[in-house]
């Protein structure tokens, strides 16, 4: 049972403009890797409560800063799960088994 076939018809409708322009550039590609594997980083160890914003968890990863203020464990735990997504990145590639 869909709770809101509205947003069944609005997802639908988005896939189908998607589609369109498959497929999609190499470039376009990178950056939505990029940005998706910045905001896994961030959701994921705002969970566990590090207090890194979006922006800050992109300019540790992307530039190697540092933020004034918030604790080095902060940085390295988003330093850290960029690391793992690209190693199991690298397993999805070679089709490696995770065992």
């Amino acid at each position: 049972m869909l709770i809101d076939g509205n947003l069944h018809e609005r997802v639908a409708a988005k896939k189908k403009e998607l589609d369109a322009l498959r497929p999609l550039p190499k470039s376009a590609l990178e950056r939505l890797r990029r940005q998706f594997s910045i905001e896994l980083a961030y959701n994921s160890n705002a969970i566990e409560g590090n207090s890194l914003t979006l922006n800050e968890t992109r300019l540790v990863i992307e530039e190697g800063i540092t933020v004034k203020g918030k604790p080095l464990r902060e940085h390295f735990e988003a330093l850290n799960h960029q690391k793992a997504f690209e190693l199991l990145e690298g397993f999805v590639r070679k089709k490696t088994p995770v065992t």
